[in-house]
């Protein structure tokens, strides 16, 4: 009995192991972003927050509506201090900086009104 119970923990060890690992392999900057802003992201940017360049729209040619979320993906990158902007319709920005996504794994940005915050879990 006193062995069953040891592979047992042993075998729970492995799979607390393997599910971290898994989660370092997939980037541990991966987050779900949430749009609870009312509006339409057109444009959606995440830069490193020491870089000046935003780099690529993560979007492309599509749209994040009101109310729906997305998977954003990284890899290869050692950064955990970023920095995030969407964009709706009308080309007008809004701005997070210094997001830590290796803490971070969903962004939920809200607007009421004409202020906007983002809440991070």
């Amino acid at each position: 009995m006193k062995k069953m119970l040891l592979s047992i923990v042993a075998v729970g060890a492995f799979a607390v192991l393997v599910a971290t690992a898994s989660k370092a392999m997939a980037g541990t900057q991966d987050f779900t972003l949430v749009n609870k802003t009312g509006i339409t992201i057109n444009n959606l940017y995440v830069s490193e927050s020491a870089k000046n360049d935003w780099e690529e729209d993560v979007l492309g040619d599509e749209q994040l509506e009101d109310g729906d979320s997305m998977n954003v993906t990284f890899k290869g990158h050692e950064s955990c201090k970023w920095d995030l902007m969407i964009k709706d319709e009308a080309g007008d920005g809004l701005y997070w900086r210094g997001i830590d996504l290796c803490k971070v794994s969903k962004v939920t940005l809200k607007c009421n009104g004409k202020t906007c915050t983002a809440d991070f879990s």
